[in-house]
């Protein structure tokens, strides 16, 4: 029993230092920007998409790794500084890329055509949103830390508000855990941190509380995808990314869908 409660401390420490470690490193180098900027992007980008190929290798399927990750840094690479059509233009030759490319391996490998559009849901799944998130960076470091600080604030405080007050199961069949309680706490700790920030660098305020709550939402659905990804891989973490922490998808599950969605939001509103 001591032996237990001492493996659960030592967990709980080292998912707290790892955590503050490589949330500390990450923001440093979101203040920096630039090339170091991207390349992390690129790094982690590489890193979530062998996550996800592993994931879908336990389903069954043979991702197209190789040229997946090749097109995901040519997006990337060529995210910054760029206009929406523009970026639309480059997502567009990346895919054409994956697909034209991957044809005469179909029949020389032993895939299938669903291999194919498996790689092309990877792309679009974690490619797209990286390269959004480096523009976003250019565009103003102020729209990454709030995307950054509205997502972990709706996971942190769901997460808490629904392990002590949740009641009424948000989605049983996929995420036993997740609370409808949980949501609406998460979402109200969100808006009164979007109040903070659009008094502190004089945002709209009725604006931001609308993207708040729509963060929320659409981060909740991000975090729920994932958990039907897991349990379609029969697995309860993505990968080994973060000591403590599990896969790197499990960490940014909610991020990956916020990041275009927010980018939207800004663009049209």
């Amino acid at each position: 029993m001591e032996r237990n409660l001492e493996n659960i401390q030592k967990n709980i420490i080292i998912r707290i230092l790892s955590g503050i470690a490589g949330a500390l490193l990450f923001l440093l180098i979101v203040f920096i920007g630039g090339i170091f900027f991207k390349i992390l992007i690129i790094f982690l980008a590489i890193v979530g998409l062998i996550e996800y190929f592993n994931l879908m290798k336990k389903i069954g399927f043979m991702p197209f790794r190789f040229l997946t990750i090749l097109a995901s840094i040519i997006l990337i690479s060529f995210s910054s500084n760029t206009k929406f059509f523009e970026i639309t233009f480059i997502t567009f030759l990346s895919l054409f890329i994956i697909f034209v490319l991957s044809i005469p391996f179909y029949y020389n490998s032993g895939r299938r055509i669903e291999d194919g559009a498996i790689s092309i849901y990877g792309f679009l799944y974690l490619s797209i949103p990286s390269a959004l998130f480096v523009n976003l960076r250019e565009i103003s470091i102020y729209h990454v830390l709030y995307v950054i600080l509205i997502t972990w604030t709706n996971d942190i405080f769901a997460f808490f508000v629904g392990k002590f007050f949740g009641k009424n199961k948000l989605a049983p069949n996929i995420s036993p855990n997740k609370t409808i309680e949980g949501l609406l706490g998460g979402m109200v700790f969100s808006v009164i941190l979007s109040i903070l920030f659009s008094i502190l660098f004089n945002f709209i305020i009725l604006k931001y509380i609308c993207f708040s709550i729509i963060l929320s939402i659409c981060g909740t659905i991000g975090d729920l995808v994932e958990s039907v990804i897991k349990r379609e891989a029969n697995v309860k973490d993505s990968g080994y990314f973060l000591p403590g922490h599990g896969g790197f998808l499990d960490r940014v599950d909610s991020l990956i869908i916020n990041i275009p969605i927010y980018f939207i939001l800004i663009h049209l509103w």
